[in-house]
């Protein structure tokens, strides 16, 4: 039997626009995480058994979303407890008030309680530091669910005038996820029909399925898809190890960084410029050689 090997380059050149999207503060400790992609390798060799053929798929689905929920964090101190949970309560009761004026209604409103704890800080008393009870602090969050993109200026305006400046994240909501599924499955399997085909047309190959071997489904959400970067360059200094040297602070930029459409077989709705979330199928189906059945 002959071993053929395939090997297939795709290069894409994509435009790159600069937009406003939004993330919330979030950004700063989200991980990037990358989809199962093809592996490229259509034969295995188990011990002591006949060669197994894989015909692999992965696709991509595109969809924006049906509703978002944005999470403002609350933090208020007192020297009581019961005084920093009404200071938060206020807070939270003028941004809920305003917010009903913006057409937002109660019911998608949720306020979620989070921690109430004791504060300590330090007095200085001649040459003693000492560290001492100040008070307690009480952490609530509030979240505002809305399906307009352009309500979220006027909720931010809203958390503003009650001095709530911490947006937490903004979450995205796909009610039909099993619809999506749906999609990417006839998609993939679509795919895999195709190259099955592509194989014994142009090279002769024959092959018989004999085992579902992977389905893995993942959804990529853009509260966790952006990344960041420092753009400067510093200078060096010579000759001042002894001198305290005072840095100038650099401002750190986040942007959206989609999965990569150009490791996938087939795209569903094209990305366009606004964050979507993101469904991922890698189908992976087992064959023997032999007639098709």
């Amino acid at each position: 039997m002959k071993k053929i090997s395939l090997s297939i380059a795709l290069v894409l050149f994509i435009p790159i626009a600069a937009i406003a999207q939004e993330s919330g503060n979030r950004a700063y400790a989200t991980p990037r995480r990358k989809p199962l992609v093809n592996s490229g390798v259509l034969t295995a060799l188990p011990d002591g058994k006949s060669p197994v053929y894989y015909v692999e798929a992965n696709v991509l689905l595109n969809l924006k979303a049906d509703a978002y929920t944005a999470v403002f964090g609350v933090v208020q101190e007192a020297p009581t407890a019961a005084e920093s949970n009404a200071k938060a309560d206020s807070a939270i009761s003028s941004f809920v008030k305003d917010l009903e004026t913006q057409g937002v209604k109660r019911s998608d409103i949720f306020v979620d309680f989070i921690t109430q704890n004791k504060v300590y800080d330090y007095a200085a008393s001649g040459s003693a530091v000492t560290e001492k009870f100040s008070g307690f602090e009480t952490k609530k969050n509030v979240a505002v669910r809305y399906a307009s993109r352009e309500t979220l200026e006027k909720i931010l305006s809203a958390a503003s005038k009650a001095a709530i400046y911490d947006l937490i994240e903004v979450g995205y909501t796909v009610n039909d996820v099993r619809g999506a599924h749906a999609k990417l499955y006839d998609e993939a399997v679509k795919v895999i029909k195709q190259k099955e085909a592509s194989y014994e047309n142009s090279f002769g190959v024959k092959l018989s399925p004999s085992n579902l071997a992977i389905e893995k489904y993942d959804t990529f959400y853009p509260s966790e898809l952006y990344s960041n970067y420092q753009a400067y360059e510093a200078g060096n200094t010579y000759g001042d190890y002894n001198n305290r040297v005072v840095q100038a602070r650099k401002t750190r930029t986040f942007f959206y960084e989609p999965v990569n459409s150009s490791d996938f077989d087939s795209v569903i709705n094209q990305m366009g410029i606004e964050p979507m979330v993101q469904f991922t199928l890698y189908l992976k189906m087992q064959y023997d050689l032999g007639n098709k059945k």
